[in-house]
């Protein structure tokens, strides 16, 4: 299969090829994750793809619901959570429990750069691909609805001096 690479990341991107990946190229874990209930959809979660290497031991399979603690949003009455699914290599499987304390831990805390970091991690980018994948994401133009990445853009401004505020500039 041709390499795929977005034309801002200097890598080849998982998405879409997590099994490709975790065949050939030593991706260690998978997180896919749906609308609970979901509809069946190999597309967004490849079950079928991944069961006979689930069967064979190569692979170990998790799955587990987040309910909303909130009511369903207006455009989605169906909706009750999340289902998230997991498959890593059988001797990389503490990913997985490391990956579910880590959305744990963001939903008390709030996601970070660091929890994206550590998240790219779990999944098997290394920490260049981790800098190149944040400096994307600061770079686009959805960032600022991204709380995590605001306080990121909002530091960057300040140690530049380059906030809009006059008060903010004349603290230094």
């Amino acid at each position: 299969m041709a390499q795929r690479k977005r034309d801002d990341l200097p890598y080849d991107i998982h998405t879409g090829r997590e099994l490709e990946f975790m065949l050939n190229r030593s991706k260690p874990l998978a997180h896919f994750s749906d609308y609970y209930p979901p509809e069946p959809n190999e597309e967004i979660i490849p079950q079928h793809a991944f069961a006979p290497f689930v069967s064979s031991g190569l692979f170990e399979m998790r799955a587990f619901v987040k309910l909303l603690r909130e009511p369903p949003p207006k455009q989605a009455p169906h909706v009750r959570g999340a289902l998230h699914v997991f498959y890593a290599h059988a001797p990389e499987s503490w990913r997985i429990d490391a990956f579910i304390e880590l959305l744990d831990t963001s939903e008390t805390q709030g996601w970070s750069e660091e929890f994206e970091r550590r998240e790219g991690t779990l999944l098997g980018y290394t920490p260049a691909q981790n800098d190149a994948h944040i400096e994307r994401m600061l770079a686009s133009a959805h960032a600022s609805n991204f709380p995590w990445l605001r306080r990121i853009l909002e530091q960057r401004r300040r140690s530049d001096g380059s906030s809009n505020n006059p008060l903010e500039r004349t603290r230094s």
